[in-house]
């Protein structure tokens, strides 16, 4: 925000401008955010998107897949991205998408044959989850918010005279 006096011969002009606040967190979710596009994109390219079949299964990073599970994991990266690529960070989606991970996670881990003929998904799988889901979560509650400082220019207007 810039802030523009006109004042009165002789006196102050000053310009303020205030930067945008900033967190680690948004690095935190923006390095989440790219992992999972990466990893739901290459599961996409191998399994591809067939409507008649969104169950096959392939192996990305140690990690099972379906087209399913890739599609999910996109959109999770995404959304992940959007929320740390917001100054200050959009730091309730980034709690949020981390709690939805965290207990995805869990439930991953003790019921993992739920889940597998559909996205594929093993006990691996949702340790992914809940270390993805704990780690978004902490970022967002202990990383500070960084408010930088206001910079201030001043100058005197000068008196002009004319003959």
């Amino acid at each position: 925000m810039i802030e523009r006096d006109r004042l009165a011969e002789g006196e102050v002009v000053s310009r303020r401008v205030a930067r945008a606040p900033w967190s680690p967190a948004q690095f935190v979710a923006l390095a989440i955010g790219i992992f999972f596009i990466v990893l739901g994109g290459v599961a996409l390219a191998r399994t591809g998107i067939h409507t008649d079949n969104m169950t096959r299964m392939t192996q990305v990073g140690g990690w099972q897949h379906t087209t399913w599970l890739g599609l999910g994991e996109l959109a999770y990266g995404l959304l992940m991205l959007a929320a740390g690529a917001v100054p200050g960070g959009l730091r309730g989606l980034m709690s949020f998408l981390g709690v939805a991970a965290l207990g995805f996670g869990i439930i991953v881990v003790i019921q993992p044959s739920s889940f597998h003929r559909t996205l594929g998904v093993t006990a691996g799988n949702g340790w992914l989850y809940v270390v993805t889901g704990a780690v978004s979560v902490l970022a967002a509650m202990a990383a500070p918010v960084v408010f930088g400082s206001d910079r201030v220019a001043e100058r005197r207007h000068r008196e002009v005279y004319t003959h």
